[in-house]
């Protein structure tokens, strides 16, 4: 079918009907059962749809003895249907055949939405012929709905040569299978639409990089007009990456490099090809036993990627394909070194020239096992290379999450590197350990040497080669001036955020991992306000399992005590898309299939999420909080779910919380106008800036282009906020906001006076938002709100902002974090 899922043959198409019957008459209740279980098995072990579809209307034609089944899926348009799978029909049909769901006895079935049995098909009014199928010789169709709350799906059809009539038995079994079939479909079209992402996410890499280039080859031309060699270069040099870690660092490089390089390896024959075999077996069991302590090691910094990853890695070490390979070089009498350099060079050129970044990922996987291997036969110890020294800047083509095992991050002031994107593991770790990192820097190894003084600054994603010093005495002098104002900051921690007249507001951190929590904990929030459930099935290999979801939910909750956490359900999409699935290409993705739109189409998998929610809110306070919320029914039929799941984990014992609170972010424009109904349909409401503003602004903050009109302070967005407050007021629910608006100290007079109850950030930046809070009246803020709402521009918004926080003695606060 069109969309999400494709037949073999592109060229779309829908089912025909006709019936046959079977040559031994009704399937009895016990063949029933067997049937049942031998579809069960089918659709829990294979891991290709078409494969699992091809094989299960095969066994159910087999065991309900009928000549043909076959299975119809309906298209994305849901008025077209088209074959998918079938035994008895030509099978050069699938992907051909294709009918509109108001034609046809298959049609029918999707029209009813009820079982439709006859006798003689090719005699009643609504049977359609279609001559690829072949299927004029059967007469009795037996056809029921796949559907998956009450969405349908697809037809699950029986036909027999024979005229006949099918059971009421036979009807409920193939209904039975047909609901064994929905499940599988849902899954397999999450898996399948979800991957397609990927190739936006290359193609946005790709093009950053070549203008990234493109500028660095004008700065190299106007350089090279100077003529100067390369010993007297300015030392002012400045290399343009990606930031991926904010913050700015100072100090001397450690370039990483590996130990030892597969080019160095000779090829010396073998003396003794036993003791060759021997040694590379001693290898993998010596790599084995090291993954796994470092992958304990790292599952209490990153449990979100980091067992799934290192499970990855045993996996490859132990591929058998690999191994006889490389056993086979030896055999021909090859050093067992060199017979693992042959291998890694022969996967590693076979995705040379493939752009799939999940592909590259795993090459980059093959290369870092290679070299794990390659250490152990040369008797190197990894604890005997060079390491950072405290206040180093680490430097490297790229990095892996098993480098970071053996560097200790209190060591590095900065991280820069070669190639990999902000998003990487590696990269999302140093985030974690507020580690300032710029990625993407091109021919960076090429201009700098160890022990290079080098800055950088990750909030401009750039870094300096040994800087002048009018550059390192600016840096110095920030460095100074944040080192002593966070000094004064952290007498705050345990105070709260309480104006000077005694209006207190919330503050809470915005999390995406479980190291997050110390962040949070250690900037004084008083909760989680957002955290963002996402990573997990970002980085992993497969779609995380319930039990999975749950430990890491738990992590979360547990780790801030007493204090609330606010789950975001998933909000995927756009941006945000597991490397390992697709999704098609759309044209415009922030305004396409993304957040709760993804959730409710695959209601299976959003149930998984919900029971894992539920459970572990038994650990501590929690709320849940719905993205992307549009109208009042995709609120409704979430409730609905949520009182479902609550009612199995009910039935089937399991601990959990029942009646969570339950939030809406306020995120697209009809949320703001629908926001006095949503509010009282739910128990709070969060107000998601990054998102609200590009959609009233109409503004992509991503595009250099248009980057500049996105303005929080407009008057449209202040104006959207205030409807949104006033909406809770009137319904006495509380109100907060969790996008970067709230961590902004030019909003934060604003905010306050508009009357948010909550605000929602970087734990990075709550105690400056504090501090600002504890040192105006909210009687002033109140006013200055009151003021800016009567504005027509963002430069008359602005300048009373300006005005206010000169007036208060908190200008200075701009400074600092701007």
């Amino acid at each position: 079918m069109a969309g999400p899922l494709s037949p073999a043959d592109p060229t779309s198409a829908a089912a025909g009907e006709g019936t046959r019957e079977g040559q031994g008459g009704p399937v009895r209740s016990s063949h029933g059962l067997r049937l049942l279980e031998k579809v069960s098995a089918l659709t829990g072990q294979s891991e290709d749809l078409q494969e699992t579809l091809d094989s299960v209307v095969q066994v159910v034609a087999e065991r309900m003895r009928t000549e043909a089944c076959s299975l119809y899926l309906l298209e994305e348009d849901r008025e077209n249907l088209t074959l998918w799978a079938t035994t008895g029909l030509d099978r050069g049909a699938v992907g051909r055949v294709r009918m509109r769901t108001t034609e046809g006895l298959t049609g029918l079935v999707i029209e009813t939405m009820e079982p439709v049995g006859v006798q003689d098909a090719p005699v009643h009014p609504r049977f359609k012929f279609f001559p690829e199928t072949r299927e004029e010789r059967y007469h009795s169709f037996l056809g029921v709905p796949v559907f998956e709350r009450k969405a349908p799906l697809g037809v699950l059809v029986v036909q027999t040569l024979r005229r006949r009539e099918f059971t009421s038995e036979e009807m409920s079994l193939l209904k039975t299978i047909a609901a064994q079939l929905a499940a599988v479909l849902v899954q397999a079209r999450l898996l399948e639409s979800l991957k397609m992402k990927e190739q936006e996410q290359a193609d946005f890499r790709r093009r950053t990089l070549e203008s990234l280039r493109r500028l660095q080859a004008f700065e190299r031309q106007a350089t090279a007009r100077g003529a100067q060699p390369a010993a007297d270069r300015d030392p002012g040099e400045r290399l343009r990456g990606i930031g991926a870690s904010p913050g700015f660092g100072i100090g001397r490089v450690h370039i990483l490099r590996a130990p030892v390089d597969f080019a160095e390896i000779e090829d010396l024959p073998a003396k003794d090809t036993g003791a060759e075999l021997e040694r590379y077996n001693h290898a993998l069991d010596v790599a084995a036993r090291d993954i796994d302590k470092q992958r304990a090691k790292m599952e209490e910094v990153l449990p979100e990627a980091t067992g799934k990853i290192f499970d990855a890695y045993l996996m490859m070490l132990r591929d058998e394909t690999v191994s006889n390979r490389i056993r086979a070089l030896i055999d021909d009498g090859a050093v067992a070194e060199y017979a693992l350099r042959q291998v890694v060079e022969e996967y590693l050129s076979a995705f040379d020239n493939v752009e799939d970044p999940y592909l590259q990922e795993r090459a980059l996987d093959i290369k870092d096992i290679g070299q794990r291997l390659l250490r152990i036969l040369l008797g190197l110890d990894a604890a005997d290379a060079p390491s950072p020294e405290d206040g180093s800047v680490l430097v490297a083509l790229e990095l892996t999450l098993t480098d970071l095992c053996e560097i200790d991050p209190a060591h590095l002031r900065g991280i820069a590197l070669a190639t990999g994107g902000a998003t990487s593991h590696a990269t999302i770790l140093a985030k974690s350990f507020e580690i300032p990192t710029v990625v993407g820097i091109e021919h960076l190894l090429e201009h700098v040497a160890e022990r290079d003084e080098m800055i950088v600054d990750g909030n401009a994603g750039i870094v300096y080669r040994r800087p002048g010093p009018e550059v390192i005495r600016e840096y110095q002098r920030m460095e100074r001036d944040y080192r002593a104002f966070n000094e004064n900051l952290e007498a705050l921690h345990d105070l709260p955020a309480e104006t000077t007249d005694g209006r207190r507001v919330v503050l809470h951190a915005n999390v995406g991992l479980v190291g997050d929590v110390v962040l949070a904990n250690r900037h004084g929030a008083e909760g989680v306000g957002l955290y963002r459930t996402e990573f997990p099935f970002i980085s992993f290999r497969e779609f995380p399992s319930e039990h999975e979801q749950f430990e890491i939910y738990r992590k979360v909750i547990d780790g801030m005590g007493e204090k609330p956490v606010t789950v975001r359900t998933l909000d995927l999409g756009a941006d945000k898309y597991p490397q390992y699935l697709h999704i098609p290409q759309e044209e415009n993705p922030f305004l396409g299939w993304r957040s709760i739109r993804v959730s409710l189409e695959m209601p299976e998998f959003f149930d998984l999420q919900l029971r894992a929610i539920l459970r572990a809110a038994t650990a501590g306070p929690t709320r849940m909080l719905l993205p992307m919320i549009s109208s009042l029914e995709e609120l409704q039929q979430v409730r609905e779910m949520i009182v479902d799941t609550e009612d199995d984990l009910e039935r089937e014992g399991i601990p959990h919380v029942k009646d969570l609170p339950l939030g809406v972010m306020i995120e697209v424009p009809s949320a703001v106008y629908l926001a006095p109904q949503l509010v009282l349909e739910s128990d709070f409401m969060s107000i998601g800036t990054n998102d609200l503003i590009q959609y009233i602004l109409a503004v992509d903050r991503n595009n250099r282009k248009v980057a500049p009109l996105y303005q929080p302070l407009h008057p449209a967005v202040l104006g959207a906020i205030a409807h949104c407050v006033r909406a809770a007021k009137d319904a006495g629910k509380p109100i907060s906001m969790c996008g970067e608006m709230a961590a902004d100290p030019m909003s934060t007079l604003v905010l306050l006076g508009l009357g948010l109850d909550e605000l929602s950030m970087e734990p990075f930046f709550i105690p400056v938002i504090k501090q600002l809070i504890r040192t105006v009246p909210y009687e002033s803020a109140s006013k200055l709100a009151e003021h800016v709402l009567t504005l027509n521009t963002v430069r008359e918004v602005k300048s009373a902002v300006f005005d206010s926080m000169r007036e208060h003695g908190v200008i200075e606060l701009l400074d600092m974090y701007q």
